[in-house]
């Protein structure tokens, strides 16, 4: 058995995994990923073609790396005036081949970075909580080999690697009890379909959404006039029904496969009758397929060159034991969520109850013969919803994806390292209904979710230092809703990447770096970890604020998601954000979701402050007689007026020193 070092050791070749090796490789250290197939991309190349996402402004670098290449390939290869590049949404949706060639380019560009692929984690041998080395053996041989490393980085979706190692972790719903989760435990829900939500988002106008929209990708402007810069999403919950008891258990959400489908003659071919077909699995479904229609019933979602991201087939409750299952019993369960989607396709194109209309429009749909030519044009990648979940350092919940009290905004995370915003939900659990209900499990919270940050701790494992955990972090089964999408995984994934160079470069295991110099680095190198409506790095004039208020952002200087960075500072907020920068400094500040709740409501204030009253304010606070020269930015006298932009640069640069040592 060969044994090799490598600083960095990433498992998993998911999204999530290649953003953290590819990072950490840029940042010049040498890291090995271990994939558990021969593809790249995980979900995000294995038919979820559909990019999960209602922020389409730039957030990470290798995230807008990628949607930045999808776009290039429409337009270089079809020009921007062509259907092709229509449906490419701006680059937010691609056809799987692209996205994997995409990853393949990410990694093969990095000379730091080596990949094994076809393996996965057997044993872990650590000194306390130091993993030393990690045994690795070979999917269709009996090939192993052990990896050293200084870092490692959980990324694969089931949560292989952290269970070896003997990290805590859970399986299934909690209580709502237990974290005060309105969506929590046992649960029977609604949905609509013919709404955008959430309405602050969408704004006063009309907040119709039409039946034969794309997807909620494609929502017209006019649908975006709300305060609320993100997406509006075409679905939300309805109501929560009676029997509703939210008590805990095993159940994890359902998983199904995302056939990549054609219509095109040219690229299409019709599914024959797989293994242990039964046609009364979908005589049960047949009414609801009449009555939503095919596409809606198997959420067809259109991608360039006239294929589509099918998003059906779920199988509640037939993957609960999935996530500890040993590899035989996990094939068992892929095989059957695949047997049971392609006779789901069979039934609709060749039997003889489905209505001659039906039919035919499901016939014009087929497996895509250019699209997983290497696995019989299916997805080589079952769709993971949820596995194990790391039970970490803190716990990501519902709470911190809804407004904290007091203020416009969700609870401040003083670590924080990337953002989620999608909307909470859950795909069934299981397949009981109340009437009118759908099965029990699924809701989708579009009204209430909004943008929130994700803690650096959430990934951090008890007892186990020099593991990272970016993919299974630690949230509860409701949280982990708005952290399950690929785009926001790439995100967190890169963050942990920085953390594990940082890491490196310091000599420290990645428990022990600091968190806010890990956040000055995000910041400065275009990481996103505080949502604003109003700021985005892309458009902003003055870049040198964006990493100011990214910072300031963590830790309670702002009560809502508007910076106003080109607003008048006010003498009471000037006077607070003096006070908390203080605070800060000593070390002796209260949490930052009470120190945003402590701020002068934003009401207007007449009074006048130059640059040179807030710089004496601060030399006040901090009991010094001069402050250092390079807080104040180069275009700005003390007589000037200052913006909270100015302010933001000032306090940020105080901050910093200080952990400079200045």
């Amino acid at each position: 058995m060969t044994e090799d070092h490598y600083p960095i050791v990433v498992v998993g070749g998911t999204a999530g995994g290649i953003a953290a090796a590819v990072r950490a490789a840029r940042n010049g250290e040498q890291t090995l990923l271990v994939t558990y197939n021969q593809h790249l991309g995980g979900m995000m190349a294995g038919g979820l073609s559909y990019t999960d996402t209602l922020i389409k402004k730039s957030r990470a670098p290798l995230l807008d790396e990628f949607f930045s290449s999808v776009r290039d390939h429409y337009r270089t290869e079809y020009g921007e005036n062509s259907k092709q590049y229509e449906f490419s949404e701006d680059g937010y949706i691609c056809e799987p081949h692209v996205a994997e060639e995409i990853f393949e380019e990410f990694v093969a560009n990095e000379p730091n970075l080596t990949v094994s692929r076809g393996y996965r984690p057997t044993s872990v041998t650590r000194n306390g909580s130091i993993i030393q080395k990690v045994t690795f053996e070979a999917f269709d041989s009996d090939s192993t080999f052990q990896a050293t490393g200084s870092t490692f980085i959980e990324a694969t979706y089931e949560g292989d690697l952290m269970a070896i190692a003997g990290a805590a972790y859970r399986v299934g719903r909690e209580s709502r009890s237990e974290y005060n989760e309105q969506f929590a435990g046992r649960l029977f829900t609604g949905i609509r379909g013919d709404r955008y939500y959430p309405r602050a988002a969408v704004g006063d106008g009309d907040d119709t959404a039409p039946m034969d929209r794309r997807g909620p990708l494609h929502v017209p402007t006019d649908k975006q006039q709300g305060d609320l810069d993100i997406v509006p999403h075409p679905a939300g919950l309805t109501e929560i029904y009676p029997r509703s008891t939210g008590e805990a258990d095993n159940a994890i959400q359902a998983y199904n496969y995302r056939l990549c489908l054609s219509r095109d003659p040219e690229t299409r071919r019709l599914p024959d009758r797989p293994d242990g077909y039964d046609r009364a699995e979908y005589l049960e479904e047949l009414d609801e397929i009449i009555e939503s229609g095919v596409r809606q019933y198997l959420l067809l979602r259109y991608l360039p060159n006239e294929k589509a991201d099918m998003n059906s087939a779920d199988l509640p409750g037939e993957n609960h034991d999935y996530p500890d299952a040993g590899w035989d019993r996990r094939d068992e369960i892929a095989t059957r969520h695949r047997n049971y989607a392609l006779g789901l396709l069979y039934f609709l194109q060749n039997d003889d109850a489905v209505p001659d209309e039906i039919q035919s429009y499901a016939r014009e749909w087929g497996l895509a013969t250019d699209e997983f030519t290497d696995t019989d044009n299916f997805p080589w990648q079952l769709y993971i919803r949820e596995a194990r979940r790391l039970e970490g350092r803190t716990v990501f919940t519902e709470n911190d994806a809804r407004h904290a009290p007091g203020l416009d905004r969700t609870p401040i995370k003083s670590d924080a390292v990337a953002i989620a915003e999608y909307p909470l939900d859950s795909h069934a659990c299981h397949t009981e209904r109340q009437l009118g209900s759908q099965p029990e499990g699924f809701f989708y919270a579009s009204q209430v979710t909004r943008p929130s940050q994700v803690p650096y701790r959430s990934m951090l494992p008890k007892g186990i230092d020099n593991l990272l955990v970016p993919v299974p972090l630690s949230a509860t089964h409701v949280a982990y809703g708005t952290i399950r999408l690929e785009p926001t995984w790439m995100h967190i994934g890169e963050s942990a990447g920085f953390a594990a160079a940082l890491a490196e470069q310091q000599q420290v295991p990645p428990a022990d770096i600091d968190s806010e110099e890990l956040q000055q680095t995000l910041g400065e190198s275009g990481v996103v970890y505080s949502f604003f409506n109003d700021v985005d790095r892309s458009e902003f004039g003055s870049e040198s604020w964006i990493p100011a208020v990214q910072y300031l952002g963590s830790k309670g200087f702002f009560d809502s998601y508007d910076a106003n960075l080109e607003t008048k500072l006010t003498k009471s907020r000037a006077e607070q954000w003096s006070k908390n920068t203080a605070a800060l400094l000593s070390n002796t500040g209260k949490e930052p979701t009470v120190l945003a709740q402590d701020l002068p409501d934003s009401e207007p204030d007449t009074s006048s402050l130059t640059t040179g009253d807030f710089l004496q304010l601060l030399r006040t606070e901090l009991h010094k007689d001069e402050l250092p020269p390079s807080v104040l930015p180069s275009d700005l006298e003390p007589s000037d007026p200052i913006l909270i932009g100015h302010a933001s640069v000032i306090c940020y640069q105080l901050l910093r020193n200080h952990g400079d040592g200045e």
